[in-house]
């Protein structure tokens, strides 16, 4: 069971005042619906979402010189290069919209 915390000041421990309301320890918030609680994060959650984010910043970061790539090889009509670096891109954009980066998974889908 996971915990519940204040959303204003993070605190685990709640009093009860009735049978639906409880009171945070710390801020005094009177709680009355779930939505007004969050559930605590783990570490291990905490870290899969930083890995997360990591890997879609640099998945944009990546697309955003393909880009630059790809109009440098158009203002110089490299078509070689052009299609290399849009195959390129659009893996990268099919990763940003799914998250899978394993190449085989997305050659099954396509299949």
């Amino acid at each position: 069971m996971k915990k519940l915390v204040c959303k204003d000041c993070g605190n685990a421990e709640f009093y009860v005042v009735h049978f639906n309301e409880t009171q945070c320890k710390k801020c005094g918030l009177h709680v009355t619906h779930p939505s007004q609680y969050r559930r605590e994060e783990t570490q291990q959650r905490k870290e899969h979402l930083y890995l997360e984010i990591k890997r879609r910043a640099e998945a944009i970061s990546k697309i955003s010189l393909l880009k630059r790539k790809i109009d440098q090889c158009l203002d110089a009509r490299d078509q070689e290069g052009f299609k290399k670096f849009t195959c390129e891109l659009r893996v990268c954009q099919h990763f940003l919209k799914t998250g899978r980066s394993n190449a085989k998974i997305r050659s099954k889908d396509k299949v």
